[in-house]
């Protein structure tokens, strides 16, 4: 709800402010006085276009800012949190905007700088602008299929809710789909070069560490000749077959005597262990030195077969691996990629069938949300016509135009515009293209009745809604502003005293002269100048004494009528 309305510099406004209430609003003064600038700055507020002739003459900007009570509209929280803007505390939320003449306009919401399209989408859902502007939610075609699904009520929401969400499965399915396929040529080259890297090493099967085993056995090979002598002659000196007498030979006839020598004195016993240990360790080298001895006879066969693995695993490690320890690794993470992209390809086909089931769900829950959506059409457009009959549009015409979609949609298949007629004989034509601001004002207010329990939009402004009629439809009217009032906010500029005398708060726009300026100026009345303005709106050229007395009814009869909520 509108709590503060601050115009500073805008058109003949110098500074106004302006505390509307909840309920009925009425705006009145003399034609000319300036009530449709007052209108034009809520325009501006709520996302209008901007223009430099809006700034004051003399002005550099024209400013005009509007502070909300939210508290009570969790959409509208919602959507401030979808925007990214901060949300107050205390559930207010301030708009502004300022038109500079020599620059571009500045759109603030809470003080924060914002694109005009982020702006106008906050400011459609707190005021809805019906007249002779650009605002109004009637002139939005994409709007009126949310009027006739709020109408239709809980089954068509729901199931309109159902159809939204097979829609948003629909495309998440497709779009993973879509990404798979435009990646399936790359994705194809990278899984056969991992097929071919695997294969090709497990042809060879390396071992961690066999390059180096490897090497070892070619560099035996190419000393083998040298190695073989050092080897024999090192044997001939431990074990014998040489010469001179060999070490074992010695070692084991010195231990011989030591061990004469500890049964003489049991001192030496120690030592006589330590030399037969070492006689014992030198049997196990010659042992081993034999063993050697027998491998380091030249296999040419051998030799090559070292030669063509070592380069064959070099040929590995320049592709996969700067040792084999790393081809090992390569070729255990490339087959899990293996196992994932072949998983993926079944993904894809699954994919498929997931968008082939979810487009037959959503084919049947959209053709019954249509189903439902026009069955609850032709209750809306007489719930409507009645309406206009008792605001004295009664020859006036409403049909609802349909066109069906071929692609699935968040709303399912159906698009739908209100085609209107107000006069006989004249043509049904889109709701948009009406040229009247009264006519416009009085579907909308047909509408909002018929609405009420489920629009949520707060504040409701209407503009010219009396326009062309009196009598008991001025009456009708004025009845339906207030049931509308009883749950909005609603502000109303109108010339009628009929309409006038059921606001709960009654603002006079002035227009006055001081010197070469002209400044607009907005007063809330209290009750005897409430009387005083609708004596000069009955425009009663009797007594004065009778005219006053007229109006006093009037206030008084629709006081009580907004008290007791008929």
């Amino acid at each position: 709800m509108l709590v503060q309305l601050v115009i500073r510099d805008f058109a003949l406004i110098d500074y106004v402010e302006l505390h509307p209430g909840p309920g009925l609003n009425v705006l009145t003064g003399e034609t000319g006085a300036g009530k449709s600038i007052i209108v034009d700055a809520m325009n501006l507020l709520v996302g209008g276009r901007a223009s430099t002739e809006l700034v004051r003459t003399g002005a550099e900007k024209a400013c005009v800012e509007g502070l909300f009570d939210c508290t009570d509209y969790l959409h509208v929280a919602e959507k401030l949190v979808e925007l990214g803007v901060p949300v107050s505390e205390d559930g207010t939320l301030l708009l502004s905007r300022e038109v500079v003449r020599e620059g571009r306009s500045l759109c603030r919401i809470n003080g924060r700088i914002v694109p005009l399209a982020m702006y106008r989408s906050l400011g459609e859902l707190l005021v809805d602008l019906h007249g002779q502007h650009e605002h109004q939610s009637l002139l939005r075609v994409g709007q009126h299929g949310e009027l006739l699904d709020r109408y239709c009520g809980r089954e068509v929401l729901q199931q309109r809710s159902l159809v939204a969400d097979l829609y948003r499965r629909l495309v998440m399915v497709k779009e993973e789909y879509e990404q798979q396929q435009a990646h399936e040529a790359e994705v194809t080259r990278h899984l056969e070069y991992l097929r071919f890297a695997v294969a090709e090493i497990d042809r060879l099967k390396p071992r961690p560490g066999e390059e180096e085993e490897l090497q070892q056995e070619r560099e035996r090979f190419r000393c083998g000749e040298k190695l073989a002598g050092l080897v024999k002659e090192a044997l001939e000196e431990l074990a014998g077959g040489g010469r001179t007498a060999p070490a074992y030979d010695l070692l084991s006839s010195a231990a011989q005597k030591l061990q004469e020598i500890g049964k003489l004195d049991g001192s030496m016993e120690e030592l006589c262990y330590e030399l037969n240990d070492i006689v014992y360790r030198l049997e196990d080298v010659v042992e081993r030195l034999r063993s050697y001895q027998d491998r380091l006879e030249f296999d040419p066969q051998r030799a090559q077969e070292v030669e063509d693995r070592l380069f064959a695993l070099r040929g590995l490690m320049r592709k996969y691996g700067n040792s084999l320890a790393e081809v090992c690794a390569f070729r255990e993470q490339a087959a899990a990629e293996i196992e994932g992209m072949e998983g993926a390809a079944g993904r894809k086909e699954a994919l498929a069938d997931e968008y082939r089931r979810l487009t037959k769900e959503y084919d049947a829950e959209a053709k019954k949300l249509s189903s439902l959506r026009r069955a609850g059409a032709k209750r809306f457009v007489a719930a409507v016509l009645r309406e206009l009959e008792g605001l004295g549009m009664e020859n006036a015409r409403l049909e609802i135009g349909w066109k069906v979609l071929s692609d699935p949609g968040p709303k399912g298949y159906d698009e739908v515009e209100f085609l209107f007629s107000a006069n006989p004989g004249e043509p049904l034509k889109p709701l948009a293209k009406i040229a009247s601001g009264g006519e416009m004002s009085r579907v909308m207010l047909a509408l909002k009745v018929i609405l009420a329990e489920n629009d949520r939009i707060p504040t409701l402004i209407f503009d010219e809604i009396d326009a062309g009629i009196g009598g008991l439809t001025l009456q009708a009217v004025g009845e339906r502003l207030v049931a509308v009032a009883g749950g909005k906010q609603v502000l109303c500029v109108t010339h009628a005293p009929q309409i006038a005398g059921r606001g709960q708060r009654h603002f006079r726009v002035e227009k006055t002269f001081s010197g070469e300026r002209t400044c607009v100026s907005v007063r809330l009345l209290q009750e005897e100048e409430r009387i005083d303005e609708l004596v000069r709106m009955l425009g009663n050229s009797g007594k004065k004494e009778i005219a006053r007395k007229h109006a006093r009814e009037i206030l008084n009869s629709n006081l009580s009528v907004n008290k007791t909520g008929r």
